[in-house]
């Protein structure tokens, strides 16, 4: 099956996911800054940006100052609490996939709740975009992730990449709305396959 129009292309490349990462550990981080911290130049961090906003992944904002002068634009990632059109629209779009697939495949009930069960289906639909391939087991709420297209990524810029990918999934499944979180990413069980563990949200959370 052909991957959406809106999938997350821009994670592929080791630079922008360096971007990427970098303005989830320091919101607010100016293209100067990016600049400073990546050594690329400011047109390749435009390109860069502009896709990673275009896939809802990051967004700007005008950094006021009290001085004059065209003031910079400043990213901040993409949260749950977020308004952003792109990131609820596949949210939204998984959730009633998820929905026509089990009217028309008729099977048994599942063991989770509604809400839960449109959290796995964003989730997957985020894994699958991503080009992960989820091989979802929903009775002991593990997904595997394989082939990891990223795996050469993560021998060079583990952290970054493996703290991308965990901060993302924890923010579809919390747009989506559910009682379920990410207990571990288990980065590299074997030289091409990760794994997710689920777990669902003590009651008084």
């Amino acid at each position: 099956m052909p991957r959406p129009m809106h999938a997350h292309r821009g994670l592929a490349q080791a630079s922008r996911l360096e971007v990427a990462y970098l303005v989830m550990e320091r919101p607010g981080i100016s293209l100067a800054e990016l600049s400073e911290e990546t050594g690329l130049h400011a047109n390749t961090l435009r390109d860069h940006v502009r896709v990673l906003i275009a896939e809802g992944i990051i967004h700007s904002e005008t950094e006021r100052r009290p001085t004059r002068g065209r003031p910079p634009a400043v990213y901040f990632p993409v949260r749950a609490t977020t308004d952003n059109e792109m990131a609820q629209r596949r949210v939204d779009e998984a959730k009633r996939h998820g929905d026509l697939l089990r009217r028309i495949m008729a099977s048994e009930a599942p063991e989770l709740d509604e809400d839960a069960m449109h959290q796995l289906d964003a989730l997957y639909e985020h894994l699958d975009e991503l080009g992960l391939e989820p091989d979802l087991d929903e009775k002991n709420l593990e997904v595997a992730l394989s082939p990891c297209r990223f795996h050469t990524l993560v021998a060079e810029q583990g952290h970054a990449v493996c703290r991308v990918h965990e901060g993302l999934i924890r923010d579809v499944l919390d747009r989506a709305e559910g009682p379920l979180e990410v207990d571990r990413l288990l980065p590299l069980v074997t030289d091409h396959q990760c794994e997710l563990l689920l777990r669902l949200r003590p009651a008084d959370a």
